[in-house]
């Protein structure tokens, strides 16, 4: 698998794609009734939320 050589203003606008995706889905959740299309947007959100945090992770690590 390649890797991806983001610039660090590239990870932050990632990240904060990925945070404000998470946002959206957690309140498309919110006005769901269904349990279970409720529950695949939080689980959408909690991944989004995830990915956002790899991202601000890999901002701050040392280059190699």
């Amino acid at each position: 698998m390649n890797t991806l050589n983001l610039t660090d203003d590239e990870l932050q606008d990632a990240a904060q794609a990925a945070r404000v995706a998470s946002v959206q889905c957690e309140s498309d959740a919110d006005k769901q009734s269904s349990p279970k299309i409720k529950g695949l947007f939080e689980n959408s959100a909690r991944r989004f939320l995830e990915l956002a945090q790899k991202f601000e992770r890999a901002r701050r690590a040392p280059p190699r």
